[in-house]
């Protein structure tokens, strides 16, 4: 049998994460596809808004510049629709690589929505069907965003992070998350110091989410999209950004 090359999952190759580099953290993040950019037109973005699509960080940064930047996270996408608990494995494999890379020379940490959506902590695939990925790197913080508000209603895995992320559909949905203890990240025209009654912190300084204080908004200030054609116009007209 031919065996498949497959491409790394993971990188450390992104503006935003790199800034927690001089705080001592490394992390490792990964990009699909969003929405039901796919063969299959499944929705990796379950809970997202016209709005958010409309302005999707895929579209901003090298994902907006380079052709290939997308396609390969495309390929990815596909691998994962297709081979789903292999796709797993090998993110077990490349985790366990960075474990032993940065071994006394930072802190890890794992991102693995970079531009998805998707519960991988439902996915119990290892020692026999009963630990999912988190769980089998107990002492890595684990973090992401997510619009999908039902993922707070259950018990996380204790080293995984969630922040939950405002759009011009759950503003409401916002404030009950806030009402609960947990954070929440919005785009900002400008980050205010408030809002809403809550302090706001700028969460473009890192996007170290699991050092954020408890019980704040994330400020986010919106990131034009740069691939032809883009429309940020788009992203102040639906509401997705709020304007200050």
């Amino acid at each position: 049998m031919k065996t498949i090359k497959r491409n790394p999952l993971l990188t450390t190759d992104n503006f935003k994460t790199m800034k927690g580099n001089k705080l001592g953290y490394i992390t490792y993040i990964m990009y699909l596809s969003p929405f039901t950019f796919n063969s299959k037109g499944i929705n990796l973005c379950s809970h997202a808004s016209k709005g958010c699509s409309e302005s999707c960080l895929v579209g901003s940064g090298f994902g907006g510049i380079f052709p290939n930047v997308n396609e390969a996270r495309v390929k990815r996408t596909e691998y994962y629709l297709s081979s789903r608990v292999e796709f797993i494995n090998q993110l077990y494999t490349e985790i366990v690589a960075a474990v032993k890379k940065n071994k006394d020379k930072a802190i890890l940490t794992i991102r693995l929505n970079g531009t998805s959506d998707i519960t991988f902590e439902k996915f119990k695939i290892f020692e026999g069907n009963t630990k999912n990925i988190f769980e089998m790197f107990p002492d890595i913080q684990f973090y992401d965003y997510t619009k999908n508000y039902t993922r707070f209603d259950k018990v996380l895995p204790k080293n995984y992070h969630l922040t939950f992320s405002r759009s011009e559909i759950n503003h409401e949905k916002s404030l009950a998350v806030l009402k609960k203890g947990y954070n929440v990240a919005m785009v900002f025209d400008k980050v205010p110091e408030q809002f809403e009654g809550y302090e706001v912190v700028n969460g473009d300084n890192d996007d170290l989410r699991f050092l954020d204080k408890v019980n704040v908004i994330v400020g986010l200030k919106y990131k034009k999209m740069t691939s032809k054609g883009a429309d940020n116009k788009k992203a102040f007209e639906s509401g997705f950004v709020i304007e200050v």
